[in-house]
């Protein structure tokens, strides 16, 4: 529908049209594989919009290709946000404590600032082992996933 509006009124607003349609493409490019773009097109088919299906399948063919974060795995990267799940703790991860878990104490006491590297997981996911890359310092924490978001994603740190 937004794309629809946009391309309506191109002739009277062809830069807001253009950045509209563009912006709409950035969303078709995240949101839809490129394998279920066809499917997405044919759905399209008998609906009058097929050719501002085809155009934004144009230009989100035209858009620099979205690269997974090296560390968190998305698109975009997350970094920052909270690790939720315990299926997201993964060996290798980067991360920071969350400051306002109550988890580490006041503004993340003496854990806050640092980096910490996942180790593991084990016990059935509830304790997960991080080495602190400032000191080399080696940790199992017990239970965190009883405690809510405990870590942030650290992806700025992850080289």
């Amino acid at each position: 529908e937004v794309a629809h509006a946009a391309t309506e009124f191109a002739h009277l607003f062809p830069d807001v049209s253009a950045a509209l349609l563009l912006t709409c493409a950035k969303f078709v490019q995240k949101t839809i594989p490129p394998s279920e773009q066809f499917q997405f097109a044919k759905d399209q088919s008998g609906t009058g919009n097929e050719a501002i299906v085809l155009q934004l399948l144009v230009l989100a063919d035209d858009l620099p290709a979205l690269v997974e974060c090296s560390n968190c795995g998305s698109v975009p990267c997350v970094d920052g946000q909270v690790v939720a799940g315990a299926d997201k703790f993964t060996a290798g991860l980067k991360m920071r404590v969350n400051k306002t878990s109550a988890y580490w104490g006041v503004n993340g006491g003496q854990f806050a600032g640092k980096v910490y590297t996942v180790l593991g997981v084990r016990d059935s996911n509830n304790v997960v082992s991080v080495e602190c890359e400032s000191d080399g310092f080696t940790n199992n924490f017990y239970h965190i996933f009883l405690y809510g978001h405990t870590f942030c994603y650290g992806c700025t740190d992850a080289s």
